[in-house]
């Protein structure tokens, strides 16, 4: 009886002649049992190498399926990976855009904010020089309203110049102008010099006439009373007598200071002042 090997049979290259001849002799040497045992045997081998052919068949598929599977499921990923490239270029863009916008928005306001703080700054600088202003304004409404109390002021004490003013010319025979209503505001001033120059005008006569009266008075009181008391001789102050002039008379005026002061207790102040006074007036006119 010829033994087959199993692992040898199964090791075999299919269509070698060699094998064949041998099979075909072992074969025919082999009783109808033994051929039936190795029938089984190798159909027994047989299944188990087309059940192993079959495994690696369906695991060759399904590894293809498999690779396939991840080859449409890496070109699916592609194909949403390029999509989401796409849209996140999309977005992108349309956030460049609204970056650019945001930009010119921002540089617009940072030109109205430069605007508004140079005009808060302008605003502040005006204030202050209105604060100014105003100070400078009130000094002067100050001012106004004093220089308005003294016009009042003036306006008030005018009559009561003008009247001690009367009295001084009375004294020399005169009178002073009108006197026109008190103008308001400044113009008190002015009526008051454009006054005071007409006085002016006619105060050096007055005063003129005034000294010539007094001189007169003077002389007639004193030449007057010599004559009555017998002290005097006028004939020697008639014709060419010449008088001296007052500044050589210098010793002659030392020696009578007493008689004068007795001349102004006596007869100036009693009755020569008054005729002064009484006389002026008939002399103006």
């Amino acid at each position: 009886m010829v033994l087959f090997c199993p692992c040898a049979v199964s090791r075999i290259p299919e269509g070698d002649p060699v094998f064949d001849v041998e099979f075909n002799a072992a074969v025919a040497e082999t009783s109808t049992s033994d051929a039936a045992f190795i029938v089984a045997d190798l159909s027994k081998k047989l299944a188990y190498a087309s059940r192993n052919l079959m495994q690696k068949t369906k695991a060759d598929a399904d590894l293809r399926v498999k690779s396939a599977t991840e080859k449409l499921s890496l070109a699916d990923k592609l194909r949403r990976a390029e999509a989401e490239v796409l849209t996140l270029k999309d977005e992108n863009k349309q956030l460049k855009g609204r970056c650019f916008k945001l930009e010119v928005t921002a540089k617009d306001n940072e030109k109205v904010l430069e605007s508004l703080r140079k005009t808060v700054e302008d605003d502040a600088n005006e204030k202050v020089a209105l604060k100014g202003k105003i100070t400078e304004l009130e000094a002067v409404h100050s001012r106004v309203n004093e220089l308005e109390r003294v016009y009042a002021e003036v306006a008030a004490r005018i009559d009561g110049v003008y009247q001690e003013y009367k009295k001084a010319l009375v004294a020399l025979g005169a009178e002073p102008l009108p006197l026109l209503e008190p103008a308001e505001g400044p113009q008190v001033f002015f009526q008051l010099l454009d006054w005071l120059t007409s006085e002016f005008e006619g105060l050096g006569e007055v005063m003129g006439v005034a000294s010539d009266n007094a001189a007169s008075v003077s002389f007639e009181g004193l030449v007057g009373n010599l004559l009555l008391v017998g002290a005097v001789d006028l004939s020697k102050l008639r014709g060419d007598f010449q008088y001296v002039p007052y500044e050589d008379l210098s010793e002659e005026v030392a020696r009578i200071q007493e008689l004068k002061i007795t001349f102004f207790e006596r007869f100036w102040e009693p009755s020569g002042r008054v005729a002064v006074r009484t006389l002026a007036p008939l002399l103006l006119r």
